[in-house]
């Protein structure tokens, strides 16, 4: 039972056993009360009587037959039960019986309700034969109308006093809540931090509630500045490792290992495009104007390439490194058009040359293509740089395509192809599900992850074949729906818990979030073992979102877990508010741990944090033996991959 239904009760009680108690002794005054009344009304009405038959001569038998008379006519005005005369001797000379009509006020209540009244007696005075005699008159009131005069008052009391308890509860009801409101929000503040969110409230003014409420925050902050540091440093690790120190941009060895891992991704960035630039004759020009203002310069090129992936027009990722002195590469994922890219780059470029007013004989070559699923890493590099020769031979520097070595699969590249049967055969039931399993140390099952292959026509795709198509028709939350049911449908026939990933689509506004809170709630008990993972980027965009759809699933037990990360160190100080169930490292930080130290800090580093919070780190793309052991000696809890499967 709750505080609240407890301290409600206890009041409620409380004011009961006030009412009860001022009842009684409302009642035993106000029966008292009516005794005290009665008796004055019988003497006064007593001693009018006797006062009218002191003026009668009672010797005679015609005058005692007068005063009967009179006294017969009293008990009806009076009401009195009986009323006689007694002689000086105490003899009875004149009695009048009444029988006035019932009660009105019901029997239990006249069992109930004593009422104790005494008789009224008076002294009559006649005068007999010269001589005054004292006789006695004795009246017994009849307490009808008491009864009914009091029922008729309880009534009214009863009515009064229910009116004042439902005041007085109302009244309780709201004090209380006001009372304990400071308390709801500690007590949210604690569930909060049971489940791994970490957030502030405002101190109460509660004493009681303050002290807790100032602790726990102290607690929240305390992991805050944890990940908040823990952040910085991730950054500062990687900007050693990843990032070059003149132009901010991707060192070479960074960019090749994350366009490699794009190009083996089964997902919406298993296409998109690729642009090379030249800085053509780089080291005349620092010859002619100075390291300094060519340091300067290279900086600003740096800055303005970086500004590329932020822009939207360049697919869903965009990636930018430095190959060497001259040459700069980007990866835009999903962008369909290299020469959009290549030539955003050549005219960013050439707006800082003209910014630090270069001489326009030293310019820019570009050259640019598209990359599919499977595609080889150096043989797309290989063709770019032939091609980036041919631009610095022809007049103007123009942007040349390079070719590809590879056949581009024509089913693959054909929209027409996709948008006729994609949104068809996620509605007819075209879709399934791959299970693949995540392991523990101990090779035991932590969840089995689905990936998505599409039937179309008797023939089965992989995601990396239609998930770019699913992205650009517009189809991530229709595609997600049909991915969610398909894995809810899955849950009996297996006993392990089963992981889906959803796009970044499903973030976008709240109706995905209000689809599967409909969904959840016809599902069983089974429903527990599901879980969903979001990718790092969508969420950095999004946060409120994945808070939405944490919303939804914690009732039911379902965990929600953030994967591909380790491109955003920002991400680590908001995981106290966000309070994912378990954080997947992206398989670009899952190569070669025993040797690389960029990869070592980030596996390192998120599986610390993953400890911290009580959550569990998992690397995924594990592609050797050796490297899911070296992450399971950083600590990390889980592993997939090739080397897994």
């Amino acid at each position: 039972m709750s505080l609240f239904s407890r301290l409600m009760r206890y009041t409620l009680l409380l004011l009961v056993a006030v009412l009860g108690f001022t009842t009684v002794i409302v009642s035993q005054w106000t029966v008292s009360s009516f005794e005290d009344r009665l008796i004055v009304q019988a003497e006064n009405s007593v001693g009018s009587l006797a006062r009218a038959l002191s003026l009668l001569d009672l010797s005679g038998g015609a005058d005692l037959d007068q005063s009967c008379t009179l006294l017969a006519s009293i008990p009806d005005t009076l009401e009195f039960r009986s009323i006689e005369l007694l002689d000086e001797n105490g003899a009875q000379r004149c009695i009048q019986v009444n029988t006035p009509t019932p009660p009105t006020a019901p029997s239990w209540f006249i069992n109930a309700i004593e009422i104790d009244i005494a008789s009224a007696g008076k002294s009559v005075t006649q005068p007999v034969q010269q001589d005054w005699v004292t006789w006695e008159l004795t009246g017994i009131p009849y307490e009808a109308n008491a009864y009914d005069e009091l029922w008729t008052l309880a009534i009214k009391t009863f009515w009064g006093v229910l009116a004042l308890f439902a005041a007085a509860s109302i009244t309780g009801f709201w004090a209380l809540q006001r009372l304990l409101d400071p308390l709801r929000e500690v007590v949210v503040q604690a569930k909060g931090i049971g489940e791994r969110r970490f957030t502030k409230i405002a101190i109460p003014q509660t004493t009681e509630f303050a002290d807790v409420a100032r602790s726990m925050n102290e607690l929240s902050e305390r992991i805050q500045t944890m990940l908040s540091n823990e952040a910085a440093l991730l950054s500062e690790k990687k900007a050693s490792h990843d990032v070059d120190e003149v132009t901010g941009l991707l060192n070479r060895e960074t960019f090749i290992d994350h366009f490699s891992t794009l190009l083996s991704r089964e997902n919406e960035q298993s296409i998109g495009s690729v642009a090379l630039i030249r800085l053509l004759n780089l080291s005349e020009m620092n010859r002619d104007y100075g390291r300094d203002l060519i340091d300067n310069l290279l900086r600003d090129v740096g800055d303005a390439l970086n500004q590329l992936s932020e822009d939207q027009c360049y697919g869903s990722y965009c990636s930018v490194g430095r190959l060497n002195g001259a040459d700069i590469c980007a990866v835009a994922t999903n962008e369909r058009n290299a020469k959009n890219l290549a030539d955003a780059m050549q005219r960013r470029v050439k707006g800082v040359l003209v910014t630090h007013n270069i001489d326009s004989r030293y310019t820019v070559a570009a050259t640019c293509i598209d990359y599919e699923l499977g595609d080889n890493t150096g043989e797309l590099l290989s063709s770019m740089d032939r091609a980036l020769a041919q631009s610095e031979l022809q007049a103007g520097v123009p942007i040349v395509p390079a070719q590809r070595f590879a056949q581009v699969d024509p089913t693959r590249a054909n929209q027409k192809f996709w948008q006729d049967n994609l949104a068809n055969a996620l509605q007819d039931g075209g879709l399934s599900l791959a299970w693949f399993p995540v392991l523990r140390k101990d090779e035991s099952i932590l969840h089995l992850e689905g990936m998505a292959r599409l039937s179309v026509d008797k023939k089965e795709f992989n995601a990396g074949d239609f998930m770019p198509w699913v992205f650009r028709l517009g189809l991530g939350q229709i595609f997600d729906r049909a991915v969610v049911s398909e894995a809810l449908k899955t849950l009996p026939s297996h006993k392990q818990r089963l992981h889906v990933n959803l796009s970044a689509d499903s973030l976008k506004g709240a109706e995905f979030s209000l689809w599967l809170a409909e969904k959840l709630e016809t599902m069983s008990e089974e429903v527990a073992r599901f879980g969903i993972e979001i990718s790092e980027t969508a969420i950095v965009s999004a946060q409120p979102s994945f808070e939405r759809l944490m919303t939804v699933l914690k009732p039911y037990g379902c965990e929600l877990g953030i994967e591909h990360m380790g491109y955003r160190p920002e991400i680590i100080a908001s995981l106290g508010e966000l309070g994912p169930s378990y954080l997947k490292i992206d398989s670009l930080y899952t190569q070669d741990l025993r040797s690389n130290e960029g990869n070592k800090a980030v596996v390192t580093s998120l599986s610390g944090v993953a400890k911290s919070l009580g959550i569990d780190c998992i690397v995924e793309g594990v592609s050797k033996l050796e490297d899911r052991d070296a992450a399971y000696d950083m600590g990390v809890r889980g592993a997939s991959g090739t080397a897994i499967h």
